[in-house]
Order: structure tokens, then sequence, then C-alpha cells
């Protein structure tokens, strides 16, 4: 009896060491995106409409940002001026902060250096390729767009249009993927992760999440040669394991920043949350001014930090404002890559092959007759024979031609032999292909059942997956009809009030016009009522 219920707890045990094995790592996951997810890190739209904005205070009371993220203990924060900071405490919309450290981010090429830097590349063979997205596809800008929110495509994807096209003038290629995930809630990034693993098969240098914070406009806004630009502020979520490299890469980046355009970068948040940071150790989130600033501002900022990305990654022959040193052996200074489209680099490249394939030949060459001594004569003797060797060809196709036909007819004698040959071989070879079949079916078998069976090995998994995105799904989908309600109710306002004002304005004119064409009438009427007394009495004195 007591051996029978060890085999109780040993199967039992077994039982759940197999549901740990098969749905553990994706309770984990789920219980990481649920708790990212539960975490609201944004203020709401009436939070936003009665400006109340999250300031954080150092220990002298010094505002050092005001943002629309919502801070919690532990947050950090890397000031403009590499100052760290720790949130130790918050006080409805204030957090204080103490003083950690002071960072001493590594500027490429030293602060007192001259001539060609060389900046820290964070990848050791570059596909000059960047990747950008939008999990926040809705945020807009209020000056720009008249609403900080457009239910689709926002003017957060003008920014990444003109991200895009800084970098792509510089000769880099861009995957620029504007699919929707809305609604904008919670379950954004959830959505935008397929987004992000789709763009990173195509194994970009680095890729960007591009938003927009909700502050008052002066917290972003800054004059570049008299032009208003807006900064650009990173954020690097701390739920994960790789969060270390996010940060020490959104450093560097920062310190590029700060050695090309100082001011430009506003500062680095260090926050609760995953971000998808988890897929890339090069992937950060990027704050494009606030929905207080105009779209132009933030499109022109983001341009300058196309210049601080191309010399982040490809060296500083990629700035075309004269910050960096220009290339060796060219004197307008301007990036290589700038020549990829006109065919400088290729042309360099088949330059170098063709150079390349004719060096091994003169080397195969010489070799060759290096080791047979009598090549060379017998090349000699060749090419004097070659002229009486050209004289012989028409002689020798006139020949053929003359030999044609009866050629054709051995041929025709020949094709009953030459078929019964051939089917002979085909009949050896089809005796042979049973084994080569019955190989290749095993093998095929082999493969096919082994995917079945981890089919079958995750397929408790993947409905339980399809079921938690279905009540996730099933959950949002209230507050998406809820607020298809609402825009269509306040289209139907406003398109009910344009009607109204419409027939106010055009009432008076319509009343004005009725009258005047009422009075018109009477007067033709009279006219003609006197035309035809006029013709009555004519026709009566006619008559008399």
């Amino acid at each position: 009896m007591r051996w029978q219920n060890r085999r109780v707890y040993v199967a039992l045990f077994c039982a759940l060491a197999v549901i740990f094995y098969w749905l553990g790592p994706f309770s984990l996951n789920l219980f990481r995106q649920a708790l990212d997810e539960e975490i609201l890190d944004e203020l709401l739209e009436q939070e936003r409409q009665e400006n109340l904005y999250y300031r954080l205070v150092d220990e002298d009371g010094y505002c050092i940002v005001t943002t629309g993220r919502r801070l919690k203990p532990g947050d950090c924060y890397l000031a403009e001026d590499n100052r760290l900071y720790e949130v130790y405490a918050v006080e409805g919309y204030l957090a204080r902060a103490r003083f950690k450290e002071k960072i001493e981010l590594e500027l490429p090429g030293g602060e007192n250096s001259s001539g060609n830097l060389t900046p820290a590349l964070p990848v050791q063979k570059p596909a000059y390729s960047i990747a950008i997205y939008h999990s926040h596809n809705a945020e807009s800008y209020v000056p720009s767009d008249g609403t900080d929110s457009i239910y689709g495509r926002g003017g957060i994807h003008d920014v990444g249009v003109a991200f895009k096209e800084s970098l792509t003038q510089k000769g880099i290629e861009v995957y620029h993927s504007e699919r929707l995930h809305l609604p904008h809630d919670r379950g954004a990034y959830r959505r935008s992760r397929v987004t992000a693993q789709q763009l990173l098969k195509k194994r970009p240098d680095a890729i960007f999440d591009v938003h927009r914070d909700a502050a008052p406009w002066d917290a972003y806004a800054v004059e570049v040669d008299g032009e208003m630009v807006t900064r650009i502020q990173i954020v690097v979520g701390l739920s994960h394991p790789g969060a270390a490299a996010n940060k020490e890469y959104a450093f560097d980046l920062k310190g590029c920043a700060d050695r090309i355009y100082p001011g430009l970068v506003r500062g680095v948040f260090l926050i609760w949350g995953g971000y998808n940071q988890d897929l890339s150790p090069l992937n950060l989130l990027l704050e494009v001014g606030a929905h207080t600033n105009s779209k132009e501002a933030a499109m022109h900022g983001i341009s300058l930090f196309g210049d601080v990305v191309a010399y982040y990654f490809y060296g500083p022959s990629y700035l075309d404002n004269g910050a960096g040193a220009a290339e060796p052996g060219r004197e307008d200074g301007r990036p290589p890559a700038l020549y990829r489209d006109a065919g400088g680099i290729l042309n360099a490249i088949s330059g170098t092959v063709l150079g390349l394939l004719l060096t091994s030949l003169g080397a195969a060459l010489g070799f060759y007759f290096l080791n047979n001594p009598g090549a060379l004569e017998d090349l000699l003797s060749w090419w004097e024979r070659a002229p009486q060797r050209l004289a012989l060809l028409p002689g020798r196709f006139k020949q053929f031609v003359l030999n044609f036909p009866t050629l054709a007819r051995n041929s025709w004698a020949d094709f009953p032999e030459n078929l019964i040959y051939n089917w002979h071989r085909l009949r050896q070879e089809a005796s042979a292909a049973p084994g080569w079949a019955k190989a290749a079916a095993q093998k095929w078998g082999r493969r096919a059942a082994g995917r079945i069976k981890i089919w079958i090995r995750e397929l408790p998994w993947r409905w339980r997956r399809s079921w938690t995105l279905l009540l996730q799904e099933s959950r949002e989908l209230p507050a998406f009809l809820r607020h298809r309600l609402l825009k269509g109710r306040e289209r139907l306002e406003h398109t009910a009030s344009g009607l109204g004002r419409m027939v106010r304005r055009a009432w008076p004119l319509f009343r004005e016009s009725l009258r005047l064409a009422w009075h018109r009438t009477l007067v033709e009427g009279a006219h003609w009522a006197a035309l035809i007394r006029e013709k009555m009495a004519m026709l009566r004195r006619l008559r008399t």
C-alpha cells in the first residue's frame, strides 16, 4: 500500500513537471506582459486637458523635468547636464528625487580630439539600416493637427517620416512601419511587439519606437539658428533582464548628441516598463516634443537626431553639417553614403573586383607558362597558324552544308535503335528509384513526425495563449466601441451644428430673395394686366 502511494506521488510529480515544461515559459512571459500592461505609465486625456503634469524636483525644490509619464519611487532620470537623479517619494503630481552621481559620458573621439573621429560602434559589421515604428499611432500635436489624438495615423507618423528622410538622405536604408496598433491603451505595446519582431528579422543596426510626450510647450521647445526645434527624450524600460545594455546604449547616444547638437537630447528616463526593449539591446523609445509643440518643430528636431544616429553608428563622415571630419582623400567633406545612389561605391567595388580578377589571371598564366616551358612556343605557333585556319573556315562551312542531308538521313535511320536504348536505360533507372524514394520518404516522414510532435506538445500553450488574447480583446472591445460611438456622436453633433449655422446664415438671404421674387412677380403681373387691357381696348376699337 505504501509503494502504491509512492507511485501516485511520482506520477503526480511527473505530470506537474510536464505541465510546467509546457506552460512555464508562457506563464512567466504572460505574467510579465500583464504586469507591464497593468501599470498605467501615462496621463489620461482628462488630466492633460486640465494641464496636470508630473514635476520632478531635487532636494532644493528645483524642477528638473516636467513630463506626462507617471513617476514612481525607484525611477531614475539622467538630466541634460548628465546628473543622475532617483525618485524616492511621490506626492500627487510632485515627484521628489535625490542626486545619485554625475555620469561621465564618453564622447566619441574625446573632448579635445581633432581630425578623424572614431565613434565606438555597437555592431561589428554595420548593415546601414535603421528600423522605425510607432506603438501609439494616434499621438498628435495640437498646434498643427488641431488635437492631441487622432484615431488612426496621427501627426507622430509625419515625425517618423521626417526621421526616415533624414537618414535616407545619407544613404542609410530605413524600414519605417506605419502599422496601426489602436486603440491607444495599455495593450498597444503588446500589439506593437509583433511589428518590432518583424522589423528585427530584417537585421537593422537599431530600432526606434517614436512617440511624443505630454508636457507644457516650453519643456521641449528650443531655438536653433532662429528656428524653433523640439528636443528629444529617451525612455529606457527597466523590467527586463537586458535593461543594462539598453541603458548604456542610451547614455552613449546622448553623449554623441551632446557633442554634435548640445541640448538636443533633453534627458534619459529610466522607468519601470518593458516597451518591447527586451527584443534587442539597441531598441529605444524616443519622445519627440510634447502635444503642445508644433509638428513642424518636432520634424526638425528628429531630423537633427538623424545626424546623431548616423554619427554614432557609421562615423563622422555621415554628417553633412561639418561637425565631423572629412573622409581622407575627399575635399568636399561629404559622407561616402551620399555617393551610394550615384554608383560611387558600386563603381569602386566593381573596379576593385575587376583589378583582382585581372591580377589573378596574370598570376595564373605566369605560373602556367613557368611550369610548362613548351606552352609558350605552342601558343606562338597557334597564333602564327591562325590566319591559315581562318582561311579554311568558309570551305569547312560549305562542306558541312553539302553533307547535312546525308547526316540527317543517317540520324533518322538510327532513331529507332537510339529510342530502344534510351528506353532500357530509363527502366534500369526506374528500378533503382524505389530505394531512393523510400529513403526520402523515411527522411521526410521523420521530419514531419517531429514537427507534429512539437505541434501537439505546444497545442495547450497555443490554446491558452489564444484564449488569453481573446479575453483581453473582449475586455478592450467595449472601450473601443464606446470610443467609436463617442467619436460618431461628436461628428454627428459637429455636422448638425454646421448645418444649423449654415441654415441660420442662409435664411435671411433666402427670405430676402423670396421677397424680391414676390415683388418682381407682382410688377410683372401688373405689367401683363395693363398690356392685356390695352390689347382688349384695341380690339374693341377695331370692331366699332
